[in-house]
């Protein structure tokens, strides 16, 4: 379990705090535990890498876990998540500093139809 300050985290324990810092910045027109626990039941892939996730929606987790949920991250610098619903996609990227990342997510607020926010890693949230 990621503790504030620790140098790595799982990927499933980023998903979610990615989703959390999602449901914080985007219109909350449902509550925040269906927002989470949807996000994570439609995922379909998943392309993992050290600095970069990428995921791609679709009918989502039939059963058991998609394969790098538990391979470890960097936890140091900032994460910033991207998401085009329409096109059933999202991003996270891995970014040096909160800086760097905060003029990231300003650059794909143009973008519309997509939503972009720095993952507070703080956030916690447990399936029921």
């Amino acid at each position: 379990m990621y503790q504030m300050g620790d140098s790595k985290l799982e990927v499933r324990e980023l998903l979610v705090k990615a989703f959390a810092s999602a449901w914080e910045a985007g219109d909350k027109t449902v509550d925040r535990d269906t927002y989470i626990n949807s996000s994570i039941n439609v995922i379909d892939s998943l392309q993992v890498g050290p600095e970069m996730i990428y995921g791609e929606e679709g009918q989502g987790l039939l059963e058991g876990e998609l394969d790098h949920l538990p391979d470890l991250l960097r936890a140091d610098g900032a994460w910033v998540y991207y998401e085009v619903p329409v096109e059933n996609f999202f991003i996270l990227t891995w970014m040096i500093d909160a800086e760097k990342a905060a003029e990231k997510v300003a650059s794909l607020k143009d973008e519309e139809g997509s939503l972009a926010c720095i993952v507070d890693l703080s956030q916690e949230w447990h399936r029921a």
